[in-house]
């Protein structure tokens, strides 16, 4: 039966997503009897891993029941949090703009405190000006700089919901994207330090006095995660999209069996070879793995990659990391199952599987908390907003640029404003 149902998903599955992918990957890699037996391939796959975990007691399964599982939640208040970024991209300066918004719901309440919308982060700089205030100077990958601000004020978000706590504060958090992201790739020389004064708003401790090594990303983002965690709020990531192939949660999974004598090492191997062979990643796997309501037992996976990777002078301090806890979740039978962190020490992690699970079937076909699409929708910078930034930028450039009666100045304004590859504007004159 089980491998029936195995099968069935995975034809349903053939021509979507990663497993069209996977499909065009074997056909260039791959024999030409994998081609023929596809499926038949990609349903024992599938099977061996399913009969791995139902042997080992690692499947669980949460029953959908909305008419008894939302009264069950009257008192209880949830934060969903999610940050949003200007994409704003012009030559002469590098503006950045992020905020951080939560979405504060209490199931069953009647009243106007039902629902309630908050900015609880926002960041306005240029990542060029002397006069900032994020970074203590600039660097030339603008995008790693972006990205480490979010990250940095997205968690920050969560540690000031988690610290108010108790009373009016918040029973559970629940962030989108990555609980612990990988911070390696922000270890590269000349990366800057934040400010001082921009760690004590993130930390929320105007006190907070580290030096320019506290004050670096890698640094200051172990500080606040290990600062949530202590709060000891429960706080969840859940992570919408699996990027690239490489099965990182089913690695981990095979390594603890195998340390547990529970498999042996040429299974493990050959499993994960086979795998790799058809370009499966964790989701596209465990999509046709689980089934509707299921997930993995969690476990804790390192997201920090291979060590030899790591920067010399950070590999000490990322040792530091958590783990994350890990599992796969598929709320229904036709959506992809998604990743679901937080950290080791949590308690109630089963109880909020349950309310993503629930909060993810409440939009047909949806299949994601709906909560974090709702704050989502709230925390995003809208592209009008974005190209009116820009296009103020470029008039006042231009108006420069007229007033400084230079002709080069002129002709740079005007590609500015205009040009995209070979522009009509700039075509040689006869």
């Amino acid at each position: 039966m089980v491998e029936t149902d195995i099968r069935n998903r995975i034809e349903m599955r053939i021509s979507q997503g990663e497993f069209l992918a996977g499909m065009l990957h074997a056909t260039q890699q791959a024999s030409d009897q994998a081609h023929t037996n596809f499926v038949e391939n990609l349903s024992g796959i599938a099977g061996s891993v399913r009969a791995l975990l139902e042997h080992n007691d690692l499947l669980r399964r949460i029953h959908y029941t909305p008419n008894t599982y939302w009264p069950s939640l009257h008192g209880k208040t949830f934060a969903f949090v999610d940050g949003g970024v200007a994409n704003i991209d012009i030559p002469s300066a590098a503006p950045i703009g992020i905020r951080v918004g939560s979405y504060i719901v209490r199931p069953g309440d009647d009243s106007e405190r039902r629902e309630h919308f908050n900015i609880e982060l926002a960041l306005v700089d240029d990542l060029f000006s002397d006069s900032g205030f994020l970074y203590e100077s600039d660097f030339l990958d603008i995008a790693k700089l972006r990205d480490a601000a979010r990250m940095v004020s997205e968690v920050a978000a969560s540690y000031r919901l988690a610290k108010a706590s108790g009373g009016d504060g918040v029973d559970a958090i629940i962030m989108h994207g990555p609980l612990v992201n990988p911070v390696a790739p922000y270890g590269s020389e000349y990366f800057p330090s934040f400010r001082r004064k921009a760690c004590q708003g993130l930390l929320h401790d105007g006190e907070w006095n580290g030096d320019e090594r506290d004050r670096h990303f890698i640094a200051l983002y172990l500080t606040i995660l290990e600062r949530l965690r202590e709060t000891g709020t429960p706080i969840v990531g859940a992570v919408e999209r699996s990027i690239g192939r490489d099965p990182v949660f089913l690695r981990r999974l095979l390594d603890r069996l195998q340390t547990g004598r529970l498999l042996k090492e040429k299974d493990a191997r050959a499993l994960e070879q086979q795998v790799l062979s058809y370009g499966l990643n964790d989701a596209s796997l465990f999509d046709v793995v689980l089934g509707e309501g299921e997930y993995v037992t969690p476990i804790p996976v390192m997201r920090q990659g291979p060590e030899n990777k790591w920067p010399e002078d950070w590999r000490r301090k990322i040792r530091d990391y958590p783990e994350a806890l890990t599992t796969y979740i598929k709320p229904s039978a036709m959506v992809m199952p998604f990743r679901v962190e937080a950290f080791e020490n949590i308690s109630g992690f089963d109880d909020l599987l349950a309310l993503i699970l629930h909060t993810s079937r409440l939009l047909p076909s949806y299949g994601f908390p709906v909560g974090l699409d709702i704050v989502d929708r709230f925390a995003k910078v809208p592209a009008w907003l974005s190209r009116s930034v820009k296009s103020q930028h470029q008039i006042v450039l231009l108006k420069r640029a007229m007033e400084s009666g230079d002709p080069r100045a002129v002709a740079f304004a005007k590609r500015v404003l205009a040009a995209k590859g070979r522009d009509w504007l700039f075509r040689p004159s006869v």
